[in-house]
């Protein structure tokens, strides 16, 4: 009996050895990953305060001259160039993975790239930007894009460039003029002090302008969906370069995703994209005080420094948002759905969606039905407009009617006849759908 119990007691003995050695096995594990997690954050946090190397600098600026003259991707109408990630952000790394995250998807030309520096600065997270330039302004999009990338190291972290060009001038024609171009502006960018980069990049006076050059139709709905394919995340907020997002938007959508449980595979075919209402701010107000929070922003509306956009131009196209309702409610401590609005006639706002609602209409170009064509579709395609209730996007600057180029006018009333072809294609293309755009 006495042998026997010694038997059980060993036995008991060995076990609790060997689950010890098991627990400090599992421990070991766990702080090699805990490391290895510190370590990768480290590595993240350094490789988004490194300097721009200046070797770097010269190997991207050979890289994006050999993706010009190598580039063969058309757009569906033949007329213009496409060359996918230009630049690429460094915190993507190599793979193409979708990340559960959501990237703020927006387009410019040169002139109109100061713009992302304050945007950047408020979004801290993935961009997607497709740039338009005419051919002969080539060299200059490469020197600027570099010169933002070596003064700001979150658009170099943050920020994937593309670029679009029409096909009016051949690349040989370029090649030939494209050293001399490059050395004189490499030599006047070198310069650059980076605290006055804004203002630099804001007085460059390129032949590519947004609308203004007219042998060139400005293709903002091809520079949106260039964009959008380019986005690797789950969600895309497509914005205009001009319109600046309160603060901490990205990361408060990300959270308000996670526990809405917005990134799992049941709610992937969800129909439901977040509109986020637009408010247009003095030039000055803008400059010395703009809003980062909603309570700061309802403050600039009682003294009438903001107002909602496009309040005097066309109210109806933003009027749906319901405004008188949004600023009502109070700043939550957490980005929320405060409302749903069904969709009328001709609301065009901006939202959050995620990235498989249907592209832009490439045909629509220069002034005019571009987006509201695509929230056309969305609605007849069933989908809801949830607004939400801390997040808003700021225009620098009142819009009045003496803000537009001269030939405003004649491109909507273009594009008005256009988009009545666009909603009868519409029929055809959702035959099961009641709703209408009217």
């Amino acid at each position: 009996m006495a042998f026997y119990w010694k038997r059980v007691i060993l036995i008991l003995v060995l076990a609790i050895a060997i689950l010890q050695i098991v627990h400090l096995t599992l421990l070991n594990k766990l702080e090699l990953k805990k490391m290895e997690r510190i370590k990768r954050s480290k590595v993240s946090i350094d490789s988004h305060s490194l300097p721009y190397a200046t070797n770097d600098i010269i190997e991207d600026r050979k890289r994006m001259w050999n993706l010009v003259k190598e580039s063969s991707i058309l757009d569906s109408s033949g007329e213009y160039r496409i060359i996918n990630h230009f630049l690429r952000a460094n915190s993507l790394g190599a793979r193409n993975h979708i990340r559960k995250d959501v990237t703020l998807v927006t387009h410019s030309s040169i002139s109109r790239l100061h713009n992302l520096i304050t945007v950047i600065e408020r979004w801290q997270g993935l961009v997607s930007l497709s740039l338009f330039t005419l051919t002969e302004d080539i060299p200059l999009a490469i020197e600027t894009l570099l010169l933002l990338r070596r003064c700001n190291s979150i658009i170099r972290y943050n920020v994937s460039f593309h670029l679009i060009y029409p096909l009016r001038i051949p690349l040989t024609v370029l090649s030939t003029t494209a050293t001399i171009t490059s050395r004189t502006l490499l030599d006047s960018f070198s310069h650059v002090d980076c605290e006055n980069i804004s203002k630099f990049v804001k007085y460059l006076q390129p032949k590519s302008m947004n609308y203004a050059h007219k042998s060139v139709p400005f293709p903002n709905n091809l520079l949106r969906n260039v964009g959008r394919r380019n986005a690797l995340s789950d969600f895309v907020f497509v914005t205009d370069i001009d319109l600046i997002p309160s603060s901490k938007l990205r990361e408060q959508f990300v959270e308000f995703a996670s526990e809405n449980k917005l990134f799992e595979d049941t709610l992937k075919e969800d129909k439901t994209v977040y509109v986020v209402p637009v408010y247009e701010m003095k030039e000055e107000s803008f400059k010395l005080n703009l809003p980062k929070e909603k309570t700061e922003l309802l403050r600039s509306i009682e003294t009438m420094e903001a107002r909602p956009f496009y309040f005097e131009l066309c109210w109806k196209c933003h009027k749906y948002t319901d405004y008188e309702a949004w600023q009502r409610e109070p700043q939550r401590a957490k980005l929320a759905a405060l409302f749903e609005v069904l969709w009328q006639d001709p609301w065009e706002p901006f939202y959050i969606s995620r990235n498989n609602v249907p592209l832009y209409d490439e045909r629509f170009r220069q002034y005019g039905f571009n987006r509201i064509s695509q929230v056309c579709e969305l609605h007849i395609a069933g989908y809801k407009f949830s607004v939400l209730n801390n997040a808003f996007l700021i225009h620098n600057g009142l819009k009045t009617a003496d803000s537009f180029h001269s030939e405003k006018d004649f491109e909507l009333e273009k594009n008005r006849l256009l988009f009545r072809q666009f909603k009868s294609e519409l029929k055809e293309k959702y035959p099961q759908s009641s709703r209408r755009c009217y």
